[in-house]
C-alpha cells in the first residue's frame, strides 16, 4: 500500500512540475473523445427547442469537467496566485508567481482545444442551429449525418444546403477562433518576455549605479 502511495505521489510531483506539457496529451485525448461521442453516443433530437440546448451543454458541459479535473490536479491557488505565505521566503514567492500563469494556462488548454474540436467538426453547431423537425439519419451528399426533414413543407434539398452552410461557417469560426487565440499568445508572450528583459536590464543598470555612487562616497570620505 505504501508502494502505491509513494507511486501515487511521484506522479503528481511530476505532472505539478511539468503542468503545462501535462494538459497536451490530455488535449490530444479529447479527439478521441469526441469521435466517440459523434459515433455512439451523438443523436441530434431534431426538435428545435432541444437542438440549441444540447448543443451548448456538449460544448459547456466536457469543457468545465475538463477545467475542474485540471483545477483539482494542479491547484493553481497553491502556487501563490492569490498570496503566498507569511514564512515563505522571496525566491520562493517568485518562484510561486511563475509558476501560477503556468498553472492556470494548463488548466485552460484542454476546455479550449474541446471547443476547438467541436467547432471543427461542424456536426454540432449545425444541429444546435437546425430549426426543423425531422430524423437524424446518415446523408450521401452530405457524407455525414443530419435532420432529414419528415415534414413535407420545406424542400429537403433546400435544408441540406441550410445544413451544409451552417457546417462550414462552424468550421470556419473554428478556423478564425484558432488563427486569433495563436497571435494573442503569440503578442502576449513576446510583451512579456521584452518586459521581463527590459526589467531585469533596468534592475542591473540601477545596481551599478548605486554602485558607483557608494563608491564615489567613500573615495570622497577618505
Amino acid at each position: 500500500m505504501s508502494k502505491e502511495k509513494d507511486l501515487l505521489k511521484k506522479v503528481h510531483k511530476f505532472l505539478t512540475e511539468s503542468n503545462v506539457f501535462s494538459s497536451f496529451p490530455l488535449s490530444l485525448l479529447l479527439l478521441g473523445l469526441e469521435q466517440i461521442i459523434e459515433i455512439e453516443f451523438f443523436l441530434c433530437p431534431c426538435i428545435y427547442e432541444l437542438n440549441a440546448l444540447l448543443t451548448v451543454f456538449i460544448f459547456i458541459g466536457p469543457a468545465l469537467f475538463i477545467f475542474a479535473l485540471m483545477y483539482l490536479l494542479l491547484r493553481p491557488f497553491k502556487r501563490g496566485c492569490c498570496c503566498a505565505e507569511s514564512n515563505d521566503n522571496t525566491e520562493k514567492k517568485k518562484k510561486k508567481k511563475k509558476n501560477c500563469p503556468k498553472a492556470f494556462a494548463s488548466c485552460l488548454i484542454p476546455p479550449v482545444m474541446w471547443i476547438f474540436i467541436l467547432l471543427l467538426d461542424g456536426d454540432y453547431v449545425a444541429c444546435g442551429m437546425t430549426d426543423w423537425k425531422g430524423v437524424y439519419v446518415f446523408d450521401n451528399p452530405l457524407n455525414r449525418s443530419w435532420c432529414k426533414p419528415t415534414e413535407g413543407i420545406r424542400n429537403e434539398t433546400e435544408l441540406r444546403d441550410l445544413t451544409r452552410k451552417y457546417i462550414h461557417q462552424s468550421q470556419l469560426s473554428g478556423y478564425v477562433m484558432i488563427s486569433i487565440v495563436s497571435v494573442l499568445l503569440v503578442v502576449s508572450v513576446g510583451i512579456y518576455d521584452g518586459y521581463k528583459k527590459l526589467k531585469g536590464t533596468a534592475g542591473t543598470q540601477n545596481g551599478g549605479q548605486s554602485r558607483r555612487q557608494d563608491q564615489e562616497q567613500s573615495e570622497e570620505q577618505l
